[in-house]
């Protein structure tokens, strides 16, 4: 029988956060949000069976490809079985995009010597403990303090407050301000995530957001959107700040771990191989790089 896959939907969140959390999942793409609000990118579709969950694309940089099955390893095997024979049914090879080096290796332990592993760097997450973006204690956030101080001094009577889906307007409003100050606005990926952020804004609720909004001059300047992956991991899906407000990127950041205590890690996503973001990011000095790797199937071979 053919796997039920369809295009991501509201109610399929419950089942998403039950196999994320079976896997300690840590990879943004097996947060609900991400799924949902990238369905368009990627023509993602999404189907849940016996505790499992899959993902196929069709779009985009995962073309014909599958994410790897989430929820506990043990239906692993027969998992992948189900999606060998999916791709079968398409002509095409079998191909799992985004892989960590975890799953790498426990793909290898359920079919040894059965697939072709090739690294996709650009696509390599980058995850910090909660407790040092909270505290930036150490020489190595001089600089994060630096700003941090500087935004407090030059505004002592800024103020955080809960993002919630009856604010949620003022972060549409706030990322579109910082677009329009981007020398290409119209770029497709910056219009995408536009969209994304609206829709996140209009979902708010249903698709387990939190966040924060900060204020200066008693107008909202600088916002976050976060969602959990899974028990203890947090994705920072968007980050945004108006322009003229330099140092309230670190603000922001700072805060945001400040207000999820129970939280592990927060997954920063992949800088996408472009300097800038991979800059910014290695300036918060991350605690874990998710490596990424996309496996294919050797031809000529069957799995099950």
């Amino acid at each position: 029988m053919s796997i039920p896959f369809h295009t991501p939907v509201p109610v399929d969140g419950s089942a998403v956060r039950a196999a994320a959390a079976q896997c300690g999942a840590k990879e943004n793409d097996a947060a609900f949000a991400s799924i949902y609000l990238l369905r368009g990118k990627y023509d993602t579709e999404i189907a849940a069976e016996n505790g499992m969950v899959f993902r196929r694309y069709r779009s985009g940089y995962r073309a014909g490809s599958y994410g790897f099955p989430l929820g506990l390893r043990a239906h692993l095997r027969d998992a992948v079985c189900r999606l060998a024979a999916d791709a079968r049914e398409t002509g095409a090879p079998l191909k799992l995009s985004l892989l960590n080096e975890t799953q790498c290796a426990q793909l290898e332990e359920a079919f040894p010597g059965a697939f072709s592993v090739t690294p996709a760097e650009e696509y390599t997450e980058y995850l910090y403990l909660r407790e040092n973006l909270a505290a930036l204690r150490g020489s190595r956030y001089h600089g994060k303090r630096n700003h941090i101080a500087q935004f407090w001094r030059g505004d002592p009577e800024a103020m955080i407050q809960p993002l919630i889906a009856e604010n949620a307007q003022y972060a549409v409003a706030i990322a579109r301000a910082w677009l329009s100050s981007r020398e290409n606005p119209e770029e497709p990926s910056l219009q995408a995530e536009l969209r994304s952020i609206e829709e996140a804004a209009a979902a708010f609720d249903v698709l387990g957001m939190s966040g924060l909004l900060l204020y200066s001059g008693g107008e909202p300047i600088g916002m976050t959107m976060v969602s959990e992956i899974s028990p203890g991991i947090w994705d920072v899906h968007f980050e945004k700040v108006k322009p003229g407000f330099p140092h309230a990127w670190s603000v922001v950041a700072n805060e945001m771990a400040k207000c999820l205590p129970d939280a592990e890690y927060l997954n920063r996503e992949e800088d996408l191989g472009e300097s800038g973001m991979r800059r910014s990011k290695q300036s918060y000095k991350p605690d874990l790089l998710n490596l990424k790797y996309n496996a294919v199937l050797k031809d000529g071979v069957i799995l099950c």
